[in-house]
């Protein structure tokens, strides 16, 4: 029988955000045999080596954007062709001009105006929802600024009315409207229960 030998086995798991809501992972190992003698520093010489090879590995299949400097493998991007654009969420359907039509009730505007400048919104719902924030009866979203909207997510005199269009859906959350309703419904039993 031979010397012995010292077996590594080196594996690395990445996930890469390709779209909003979405992501990919990829993984690779590989499995080393070194002589019993190798001394520590050249056992772990060759643990990076083959660390940096396994990581560069994964993001070519990721199609991720590297560069390798002196410390480390370093993420870039996400390399999409350049077609390949998505919103976040499902976007409202445009309409032909930026006022709301006579048929569109005005509240249908602040709707589109929180999914289509989401930043300019807080999102409370998932606080109220969860118990971070104890008042139930705060607006499910309110736009930022002194004197800022607010918009719930039921009618305040039916909690099986949704208060938004069928076609709303969550900008930091990408819930639909069914969904939503039902968390609606929740923050209402919530509001009527204190």
């Amino acid at each position: 029988m031979g010397e012995q030998e010292i077996r590594i086995s080196i594996s690395r798991r990445s996930v890469a955000q390709v779209a909003p809501y979405e992501s990919e992972e990829a993984s690779a190992s590989v499995e080393l045999s070194l002589e019993a003698g190798t001394s520590a520093e050249d056992v772990i010489a060759e643990l990076k080596a083959w660390g940096d090879r396994i990581a560069t590995a994964n993001f070519e299949a990721l199609g991720i954007g590297y560069e390798i400097d002196e410390v480390a493998v370093r993420r870039l991007q996400k390399s999409l062709p350049a077609d390949n654009t998505s919103s976040p969420v499902a976007t409202a359907p445009k309409q032909a001009a930026s006022a709301p039509t006579k048929s569109a009730p005005a509240d249908e505007t602040v709707w589109r105006d929180i999914m289509d400048n989401s930043d300019n919104w807080f999102v409370n719902w998932p606080d109220i929802v969860s118990g971070v924030e104890s008042n139930a009866k705060r607006p499910a979203y309110r736009k930022k600024g002194p004197n800022g909207t607010g918009v719930w997510l039921v009618n305040q005199d039916n909690e099986n009315s949704a208060a938004f269009p069928e076609w709303f859906v969550c900008p930091k959350t990408g819930k639909g409207s069914e969904e939503l309703l039902e968390i609606g419904r929740q923050i209402k039993q919530k509001s009527f229960a204190k």
